[in-house]
């Protein structure tokens, strides 16, 4: 890593000892800049993994009902999810980023999309239901912050603002890969974590971090702090996405929800 002159810092990921760029961009094998994002959103990002609702759903003992609102949640947050990856198509020329930004719009209607439509069709609830689905207030915080940056920051912004999504999803699938090893053949949500255990999708989060980590090359601490403030509010909002689907929170305080 390079020295910090006055109020910049430059970072050259492939001569940092901290990374080794032999093995690639790994969970365990992270560039300066994203192991900087890592370290700030530490604390909520392992909350995150030991809350009720990821323990239950690792373990295959997750309530039906818990599972299907987050899912009707989770299917409203795609939809913006690939609204934002739009929106990154207008702050670019390079074909590159255009291809990705397009293949993850794709990925979201006709894969993810359709894993949830296979568990709500189990579950009873039709597609036409589950395009009408009340948003809970903490997803709507979290898809209107993302469009937010998306309307109004740069590429680099939404790079950071997409990536917790991806890297998280990515980290926990695999953790509950290993951890759960043993009884993942009978649990009645596996199909929801063989999605986010593989390498496929983990190789959106290495393209994510690898352009974020150049293009933070010679960037202000200002500026290096403003991305880590992005990542971080990404990660509190995917800990209370799982957190009030849990208690199948719709509004802010629940007495709010019982008076409608």
């Amino acid at each position: 890593m390079a020295s910090m002159a006055s109020d910049t810092r430059t970072y050259d990921f492939a001569f940092d000892s901290g990374f080794d760029p032999a093995r690639g961009i790994r969970l365990d094998n992270l560039p300066p800049f994203a192991r900087r994002l890592r370290t700030a959103a530490d604390m909520v990002w392992e909350d995150g993994y030991n809350q009720p609702f990821l323990r239950e759903l690792g373990a295959g003992t997750l309530a039906q009902e818990r599972f299907a609102f987050y899912l009707l949640q989770d299917y409203r947050y795609l939809a913006d999810y690939a609204k934002v990856h739009a929106l990154a198509l207008t702050k670019t020329r390079d074909p590159e980023v255009m291809r990705f930004m397009a293949d993850v719009q794709n990925t979201i209607f006709n894969v993810e999309s359709s894993v949830h439509r296979t568990y709500m069709a189990g579950f009873g609830v039709s597609e036409n239901e589950m395009n009408n689905a009340r948003q809970s207030a903490f997803a709507r915080a979290y898809t209107s912050n993302i469009l937010a940056i998306a309307y109004g920051g740069d590429l680099l912004d939404i790079l950071v603002a997409v990536l917790p999504c991806a890297w998280v999803y990515a980290d926990y699938g695999q953790r509950f890969a290993r951890e759960f090893a043993d009884t993942l053949e009978s649990n009645p949500f596996r199909s929801w974590i063989d999605m986010y255990k593989t390498e496929e999708f983990w190789s959106s989060s290495v393209w994510l971090i690898e352009h974020i980590e150049h293009m933070v090359q010679g960037l202000g601490e200002n500026r290096l702090h403003e991305l880590e403030e992005i990542f971080c509010n990404g990660v509190q909002n995917e800990y209370m996405f799982w957190s009030s689907a849990y208690d199948m929170q719709y509004s802010w305080k629940p007495q709010w929800d019982e008076a409608r």
